[in-house]
């Protein structure tokens, strides 16, 4: 097990390694955490209750609570020396951005912390919050079930959709990039309408029984930026390659973005209002002419 950690997973392997060096302090509150076993009060404060999760979707409820966890165990093992690099571009990005939700921030509280805990990443294999935890879990005896939650989180990440309407209470969103149609509950509250875009974390069913999919985070809705002109970009940016290889790339592209917060400029730049249940954005990720917010914006300038 190390050695494969060792070889694939280098920022994971010296947190195992630090981890199992310290008997003290925060170390042994975060093998608690790990191990599922008694936790100070003080650091499950953030935890959403057990009687919140109970008024939620299920689908829901179970991501929120994984994501807590997540939460909890990132705040202490990034006090370690080994996750330096990770903390270092979270903490940077915080500054920057300062996200909190509008007005203060277009970058909302969930897009943030699922990019933070899921998707920045460092060295060759990408390797984040989310995969870290995943490798230390095992190792301190963490719930497997718990466990395989957290993967599909790390497994994630934000999509450019079509609405095609809602059905049953559900919205119907379309993978511009892969095509794939997820049927969703929005636990933010907003529907949408058919022939929106939409930018958004959808989050697969958390049990194989499950068929309904969960949009995670606060819904941005990109304005006047129709779906011929997110085909011409998707376009531009992916190969000209099978039809594997291009869902591939593209699935890369909208996690990773060509650098590091190229999403995260994407949010902030193409801000344009905002309502109680949703986020709306103009322009396109690669044309910053066209994002309202850019110092170069001409609003013509959208192709």
């Amino acid at each position: 097990m190390a050695e494969r950690i060792a070889s694939t997973a280098p920022m994971a392997a010296k947190v195992i390694a630090e981890m199992k060096r310290h008997s003290r302090g925060k170390i042994v509150r975060l093998k608690d955490v790990i191990g599922g076993r008694a936790v100070a009060e003080e650091l499950q404060k953030t935890v959403v209750g057990p009687e919140r999760l109970a008024s939620m979707h299920p689908a829901h409820a179970a991501y929120i609570y994984a994501q807590n966890q997540v939460s909890v165990m990132s705040e202490m093992i990034t006090e370690l020396d080994a996750m330096a690099p990770i903390a270092d571009i979270v903490s940077k990005a915080e500054d920057m951005y300062l996200p909190s939700g509008p007005p203060m921030s277009p970058l909302s509280v969930s897009y943030f912390t699922c990019w933070a805990f899921f998707d920045a990443c460092v060295g060759p294999a990408n390797e984040t919050i989310g995969t870290t935890i995943l490798e230390v879990g095992p190792e301190f005896g963490m719930h497997g079930e718990l466990l395989r939650v957290i993967q599909l989180m790390q497994h994630s990440r934000m999509g450019i959709y079509l609405h095609e309407g809602v059905d049953r209470g559900l919205a119907v969103l379309r993978d511009i990039a892969t095509d794939s149609v997820s049927r969703c509950i929005v636990p933010a509250g907003y529907a949408g309408e058919k022939g929106q875009i939409w930018y958004a974390r959808v989050l697969p069913p958390p049990w194989s029984a499950g068929s309904e999919h969960v949009v995670f985070t606060t819904p941005y809705i990109v304005l006047a930026t129709p779906l011929p002109q997110w085909i011409a970009y998707f376009c531009r940016v992916l190969p000209d390659a099978p039809p594997q290889a291009r869902v591939d790339e593209a699935e890369r592209h909208m996690k990773y973005g060509p650098s590091r917060n190229y999403w995260n400029e994407f949010v902030f730049e193409g801000y344009v209002n905002y309502a109680e249940q949703a986020i709306f954005l103009g322009g396109l990720p690669d044309i910053a002419e066209s994002r309202p917010q850019s110092d170069s914006y001409r609003p013509d300038s959208r192709s």
